[in-house]
């Protein structure tokens, strides 16, 4: 394998952080570090260190470049169809970068980028009836059951053929995305909000 060429850009942390994804998706996070990051760059580790300050910061741009790249939660329609589209197009998001949903679970690094995310599936719990403490509840399960499904490579439980990681992750997810979302709405009006005086 020859080494890469000379970086064709000046180096900038966007670069780095856009290099140090793609080799997280392609290898995993455990390939992911500051001198692989340079040598794809076609530069050397203390140009990077002019960047970033370590691999600790270089995750945590990481998490934050994804969480921004996070789909946002359509404003107009049905809350309920709304809410499950949103969730399966964050399923398919992290699924893309399978490494990010550890670097999430793990709370190490903390990401502001995701308010977006979680504003518009708040929102859309609201619209769907329920208070803002519920609203709140509902979505950390949402969050947990995205996070769960994405982890999961453990065949325990798994019944029939036994999948690689991530097959058929989808269709279980989309599954039971339905069923805890008819629970969380039980009760709720089909169009939205509860009018006044209910």
């Amino acid at each position: 394998m020859t080494p890469p060429g000379p970086c064709p850009r000046p180096l900038s942390r966007a670069l780095i952080v856009a290099e140090a994804r793609r080799i997280a998706d392609e290898e995993g996070l455990g390939s992911l570090t500051v001198r692989r990051v340079a040598r794809r760059l076609g530069t050397g580790q203390a140009s990077l260190y002019r960047h970033i300050t370590d691999r600790g910061q270089l995750l945590s741009l990481l998490a934050g470049d994804v969480a921004l790249r996070l789909p946002l939660c359509a404003d107009r329609g049905d809350p309920r169809e709304r809410l499950r589209d949103h969730w399966l197009a964050a399923h398919d998001h992290l699924a893309r970068h399978l490494w990010a949903a550890r670097v999430i679970a793990d709370g190490e690094h903390a990401v502001g980028t995701a308010a977006a995310f979680a504003d518009g599936a708040l929102g859309a719990l609201a619209e769907a009836g329920l208070d803002p403490d519920d609203a709140a509840r509902a979505h950390r399960v949402l969050w947990n059951l995205l996070l769960g499904h994405l982890l999961n490579a453990h065949p325990v439980g798994r019944t029939g053929t036994p999948r690689r990681h991530g097959d058929g992750s989808r269709s279980d997810f989309s599954w039971a995305l339905s069923r805890v979302l008819d629970g969380v709405l039980a009760g709720q009006p089909a169009g939205g909000r509860w009018r006044l005086g209910r």
